[in-house]
């Protein structure tokens, strides 16, 4: 259960993040990195 949870929020999130994004790969990089430890952070 938690294992969904968790790749469903990091699916989303970075969907957003890339649709967001989308204008400037650079930035997209660096949002989806910090949304990635974030996760990370939460889940740890």
């Amino acid at each position: 259960m938690k294992h969904s949870l968790m790749i469903g929020a990091m699916l989303g999130i970075v969907t957003a993040t890339a649709l967001y994004c989308s204008s400037s790969n650079h930035s997209l990089k660096k949002a989806k990195r910090a949304f990635v430890n974030k996760i990370e952070d939460i889940i740890l």
